[in-house]
């Protein structure tokens, strides 16, 4: 009786899979503007001077999340000054080239379209920006120089966060060889040679503080993107069988994001199996699946350049042992109770402390903290204290390593005014709902290819 209602429930769940999701909305320019706008009255006085993302060190442009969260431009090689005495909003774009349109298609262009289109005061040529700035910087003898505000912290690229952007400058730094400074500290330095006595402020925790609480258009690109996570691990889970590799669950998954409308992915996929979901940010994906494995997927696309961070654990072949099905249900059910404190108000200290007792209590050590900030960057910018708006993961995790397994079960959570909504609940997390789903066919039982 009850393999035959999971076998309903499996097909049942197997239809869910939407052929399209809806398009989410583009932001509008005047949400950038606003943010501008804010930026400047935080501030109060001086210049802001930053940089958009370079095509020179990267083979896939992608924009850096400061730069597209205070202007909504994707263009390289970009700029942007901000007078916020004034409230004057100036963007700084590449002349056209002919031979860009042709190899890369079509970008903004300097001129009063390209500033009227992104709310913009002036869309200049980013060959003037050095003559402008020295422009600026004249002052009559005895007057301090204008304050300039510029972000004095590294960027982390798509799918790296603040603290491993920071430790790839120290380990630059520490390299004999390289010892180059950091794009952000070039930058200070230069503008000090260039300026005698110039003050150069960070406009970092300002932005960051921003970044904390999501608007509307952010959080429907979290949930869509959020989505794509549920249905794209959903499709790996059905397709698990003993045989295949992990990096062929990683494929599945991959398809189903694309198939969705979801952009690239928040972070390189993690697919663990047996000993390798022990490893915290494994993603070599190269193990081949043995009857036993216990896999930890974590992975989870961007839609609009916005992240999710999803992770659930199920078995290679379908079925749980004893022991694996008490690991899962242990970490599930301590998920729940973290999940029921997420508020306004409550902390994310807090719950790494509540998460770390529960653990014990079920006799498991934590080593990880079960909580961060989503949005821009998979480990987002945002306080310690929970505000209606913000996006966290809740995600505690068991590791067994003499035993050669781990659990780890991960959902997006939406902080709300009166407490919170899982943006990721609809993918099965314990231990009868998995296997329920993991009794219907995925698109790795489909024939590809030409059929002879």
């Amino acid at each position: 009786m009850r393999s035959t209602l999971l076998r309903i429930l499996a097909v049942a769940i197997a239809a869910t899979l939407p052929a399209q999701e809806p398009e989410p909305k583009r932001p509008v320019p005047e949400v950038f503007a606003a943010r501008r706008a804010e930026l400047m009255e935080r501030l109060g006085s001086g210049i802001v001077l930053l940089r958009g993302a370079s095509t020179a060190d990267m083979a896939q442009f992608y924009q850096d999340h400061e730069f597209y969260y205070l202007t909504g431009v994707t263009d390289p090689d970009c700029a942007m000054m901000l007078f916020p005495e004034t409230g004057e909003q100036w963007l700084f774009v590449p002349p056209f080239s002919r031979f860009t349109a042709t190899w890369e298609g079509a970008r903004h262009v300097p001129g009063a379209k390209t500033a009227k289109a992104l709310k913009f005061d002036q869309a200049k040529s980013e060959r003037t920006l050095k003559r402008t700035l020295r422009e600026l910087m004249e002052v009559e003898d005895g007057e301090e120089l204008p304050k300039i505000w510029t972000l004095l912290s590294p960027s982390p690229n798509r799918t790296a966060t603040s603290n491993s952007a920071s430790g790839a400058v120290r380990r630059q730094k520490r390299d004999f060889l390289d010892r180059r400074p950091a794009r952000h500290e070039a930058m200070r330095e230069r503008l000090e040679s260039m300026f005698d006595g110039v003050r150069v402020g960070d406009i970092s925790h300002h932005v960051n503080a921003m970044r904390g609480v999501k608007d509307v258009t952010e959080i429907e690109h979290i949930a869509a993107a959020t989505d794509a996570a549920v249905h794209g691990i959903a499709e790996a889970m059905k397709s698990s069988r003993v045989g295949m590799y992990e990096y062929q669950l990683a494929a599945c998954a991959r398809y189903v994001f694309s198939r969705l409308g979801a952009g690239p992915d928040a972070y390189a996929a993690i697919v663990g199996a047996g000993p390798n979901g022990c490893v915290l940010h494994y993603n070599e994906n190269s193990r081949k699946l043995v009857d036993g494995d216990l896999i930890v997927m974590d992975y989870g696309p961007t839609v609009r350049g916005y992240a999710t961070d999803v992770t659930r654990t199920f078995p290679a072949n379908g079925k749980f042992t004893a022991v694996q099905r008490k690991l899962v249900q242990d970490v599930h059910e301590v998920q729940k109770a973290l999940i029921a404190e997420v508020r306004p108000g409550a902390s994310l200290a807090q719950l790494g402390r509540m998460s770390s007792k529960l653990l014990s209590e079920r006799g498991y050590t934590s080593i990880h903290g079960p909580c961060h900030h989503v949005g821009l960057a998979v480990h987002d910018m945002g306080g310690d204290v929970l505000k209606p708006g913000m996006v966290i993961t809740v995600e505690p995790g068991a590791y067994l390593t003499d035993e050669g397994m781990g659990c780890r079960i991960e959902d997006t959570i939406l902080v709300t005014a009166d407490g919170c909504r899982n943006l990721s609940a609809s993918l099965p997390a314990d231990p009868d709902s998995i296997e329920a789903l993991m009794a219907a066919d995925g698109i790795a039982q489909q024939p590809i290819g030409l059929q002879r």
